[in-house]
Formats: structure tokens, sequence, C-alpha cells
């Protein structure tokens, strides 16, 4: 009947399921009376006492103990030197790029290989110098001798 695929071909059959429809029985359903909690009053929260928890389990406070001036000097020293090292190791292989563009006339592909060098360690000596900064109990030294001393 109509030019659009959605409209109905046939009136008599459209009535009908707007019959069908209407003449179903709807159930009413009061969804707040269902979940509201049993004796409970509706006060503000704000309103009301606060009561305690007693725990079962007994807790075991531990004395907080502030860093030494010492180990803060040192943290502050290896942040600064965290930054330097990777400012300074860009710095140094951007130069070194720019002196391979002067020597090898290749332009710009000197100094894009030497910052993107000079990022990658400077990226590897920040994270390892960070790592010293919030584990200070794994700054041991790494070289170990091969054949350690017995002195028993």
């Amino acid at each position: 009947m109509g030019n659009n695929i959605f409209d109905w071909d046939d009136d008599e059959k459209q009535e009908e399921v707007k019959r069908a429809n209407f003449q179903q029985p709807v159930e009413a359903v009061d969804y707040w009376s269902q979940n509201e909690p049993q004796n409970s009053a509706w006060g503000d929260p704000w309103q009301e006492t606060a009561t305690e928890k007693q725990w079962e389990e007994s807790v075991e406070y531990v004395p907080y103990q502030p860093d030494s001036t010492d180990e803060n000097v040192r943290r502050g020293g290896l942040a600064w030197s965290a930054g330097i090292v990777f400012f300074s190791s860009i710095v140094f292989m951007l130069f070194i790029g720019w002196g391979a563009d002067l020597l090898f006339q290749s332009k710009p592909w000197g100094i894009v290989v030497g910052i993107v060098i000079g990022s990658i360690l400077g990226f590897i000596q920040f994270f390892r110098i960070s790592s010293q900064i919030i584990n200070p109990k794994s700054n041991k030294s790494s070289i170990q001798p091969l054949m350690p001393r017995d002195e028993d």
C-alpha cells in the first residue's frame, strides 16, 4: 500500500495486530516495594551513629620509622643524576650524529639515528638508576669474583 518497505500492505492485518497487542493483560509490578529492605528506616546516612566492627583477629601495629636524612639525600642525588644522564646521553649522541652527517654528508640521517640511539641509551640508564631509588636494598655490586675467597 505504501512506498516504504516498513508500511503495511494489508490494513486488516494491521488492525488485528493492534487489537492483539491491546488485549493482552499487563501485570502491574511495583519494583520499589519488592526491592525495599524489610524493617529498615530510611534516614540520612550522615545522621546515623557510627559503630565499630569488632575484629576477631587482633591487629598488629607496625611502628612507622621515617627514612633517615642520609637516605633522602641519596635518593635525591640519584633522581638528579637520572635526569642528567637521560638528557646528556641524548645530547651526546646527537652531536655524534651531527659529526657523522658532516663526515658522510648524509644531512638529516645522522642526527635522527643519534637521537634514537641516545634515547634508547638514556632510557636504559634512567631505569637502571631509578631502580636503585626504589629498591635501596638491591644496590649491591653486580660484579662478583669468579673465585671468592674463603676466609674461614
